[in-house]
């Protein structure tokens, strides 16, 4: 039985970029999205169908020996508010299906299947916190955040069977906050606005012209983020842990914590002539009233070695504002 990794929603901001970081890998990589592949890379098998479709989830786990299974396939927060049935049926009883199969995977061939699933910090609620710790209180009001703490549980659950049976699957997961790529432009979440920001100041910048953005969050809304390298970085190495001790299952991470007027101030040291206006979305705000505004990442630091390097300055100055140019160069 060859053996393979799996990585589901590959056509995503995050499972693109992981399954970019692999290809110097020998081992072969399934790729699995509801949408034609956007890469083609060696070594790959690209695969288009949904996490739901049970018969042939089991055929995969069937014909390889899946070893690692990257989890991201998924609704994000604002496309699951509006549709909340589906949300259900992806965020969670995709997810079950790919947990249980793997476990099955891993029970039968007497191992474990490392198995990484992407939470965020919609888990958290109802209350804005500060600092926010993986063991604070979580009653999340969004289906969102509820379809990501119940499979952070149920993942949990089935990483404590597995120990218990020396075979099954070993859970790791890691609560984002936003994340912000100079390469993709995200939509369909809540802290969209801060990519979205860079990325229409740049192109605007290029095409010398002069352009405003509609910000449909408060000027001072603080939400925790990191950088899409940070972010896969950050996978790798809790994944290339051999293990993690600890029963915490999901840990914290972020660079750094802003509001839309610090993006757009520091956005305008590169960017001079570009602009923004806020047009406040009750049901946007809501949302982001609940989630943290900064995140404790000590767990993180303590059990597999999460560290960042950037200030908020240094952030855009050196990191994003630089890539963007690059990348809008180029393209």
């Amino acid at each position: 039985m060859k053996k393979a990794i799996l990585v589901t929603g590959s056509n995503g901001e995050i499972g693109s970029q992981l399954l970019a970081s692999m290809q110097d890998s020998p081992i072969t990589k399934i790729a699995l999205d509801i949408n034609e592949s956007i890469t083609n890379y060696d070594n790959t098998i690209y695969i288009k169908d949904s996490i739901t479709n049970s018969e042939n989830i089991k055929k995969l786990f069937n014909q390889f020996k899946i070893t690692e299974v990257y989890h991201f396939a998924a609704l994000l927060s604002q496309t699951a508010m509006n549709n909340p049935q589906l949300a259900k049926e992806i965020n969670e009883e995709g997810s079950k299906l790919i947990i249980d199969t793997a476990f099955e995977s891993g029970s039968i061939n007497k191992n474990f299947v490392k198995f990484f699933f992407p939470s965020s910090i919609a888990v958290y609620g109802p209350r804005k916190l500060i600092k926010a710790k993986e063991t604070d209180i979580i009653q999340p009001t969004t289906i969102y955040g509820k379809n990501k703490l119940l499979i952070e549980r149920y993942g949990t659950k089935k990483h404590e069977e597995s120990h218990q049976n020396n075979a099954g699957i070993d859970f790791r997961s890691i609560r984002f906050p936003g994340i912000i790529s100079p390469y993709t432009i995200p939509n369909g979440g809540t802290t969209d606005f801060a990519p979205q920001m860079l990325h229409a100041a740049a192109v605007f910048l290029l095409k010398n012209g002069e352009e405003e953005y509609e910000c449909k969050i408060s000027a001072d809304t603080k939400l925790p983020f990191i950088g899409i390298e940070e972010a896969i970085n950050s996978i790798i190495r809790i994944m290339n842990m051999e293990d993690i001790a600890s029963q915490l299952r999901s840990f914290n991470i972020q660079e750094i914590s802003l509001t839309p007027s610090q993006i757009i101030d520091t956005i305008k040291k590169e960017f001079p002539n570009f602009s923004i206006k806020y047009n406040v979305e009750e049901k946007l705000q809501s949302v982001a009233d609940t989630w943290p505004d900064s995140l404790n990442c000590e767990k993180a630091k303590k059990e597999w070695d999460f560290s960042t390097q950037y200030d908020h300055n240094s952030f855009f100055m050196d990191y994003l504002i630089p890539k963007i140019k690059k990348h809008y160069e180029r393209n």
